[in-house]
């Protein structure tokens, strides 16, 4: 019993959340379609994929995990024959797959367009890293919002997660390994680059770890 109501809170998410994850796409796709016309084309359609993907990441966490608190729809959902644990997992679940599967598809649509086109393929690893960061930021936002239900808290990762990558990009283009790659036919995946990607991951990971520890311990969850 309790298996299929997690399934049908995963199922329900993914409902509510389907023309954000529709609109998403379809948004991403036209901006992967101004990659491949010249450098400004990419240099715009990078962007607009980026910033397709940070509104996502915003929206997702604000309709499935912020809104279900506001509402009190939580007490409601806890009053059925559920666990908080299970709550949790469902949670992370669902808007794990309505944020991942469009994150995935645009990450590797910009890498095939980088790859098909006469962009040089050295920047793929750069792209790769960028948007590994805002997959953590989705991560990390998520695990707070599951966690608390504090303005305050949420306003603070919102405004350090879009003003973070600001000095991320720069960072990874001034390395001088990646200067001398990014504007190569091969795609190199450099030591700098693959530390970032390392860590932005273990960033993600243990932040949705240590939600799901401190929520399921947390006796004022429904507060």
């Amino acid at each position: 019993m309790n298996r299929s109501l997690v399934g049908r809170l995963i199922l329900k998410d993914l409902y509510l959340g389907r023309w954000l994850i529709g609109g998403t796409l379809l948004a991403g796709l036209i901006s992967l379609g101004m990659m491949p016309l010249s450098r400004v084309g990419y240099y715009v359609g990078s962007v607009s994929v980026l910033c397709v993907l940070i509104v996502l990441n915003l929206l997702v966490i604000f309709q499935l995990v912020v809104s279900e608190r506001k509402d009190k729809t939580l007490l409601f959902v806890l009053s059925l024959p559920i666990s908080t644990s299970q709550y949790v997992t469902a949670k992370v679940a669902s808007s794990g797959l309505a944020f991942f599967v469009p994150w995935l598809l645009l990450t590797l649509g910009c890498a095939w367009v980088i790859d098909a086109s006469s962009l040089p393929n050295g920047m793929i690893p750069l792209a790769v890293a960028v948007f590994t960061y805002v997959l953590a930021y989705f991560c990390v936002f998520l695990a707070v919002a599951l966690v608390t239900d504090s303005s305050g808290w949420t306003t603070t990762v919102v405004i350090i997660g879009n003003i973070s990558v600001n000095f991320l990009i720069p960072y990874l283009m001034g390395r001088p390994a990646v200067i001398a790659t990014r504007d190569g036919p091969v795609a190199v995946w450099t030591s700098d680059v693959l530390a970032v990607i390392a860590v932005e991951v273990l960033c993600g990971l243990l932040a949705l770890g240590l939600a799901l520890f401190l929520s399921t311990r947390n006796k004022n969850f429904v507060s």
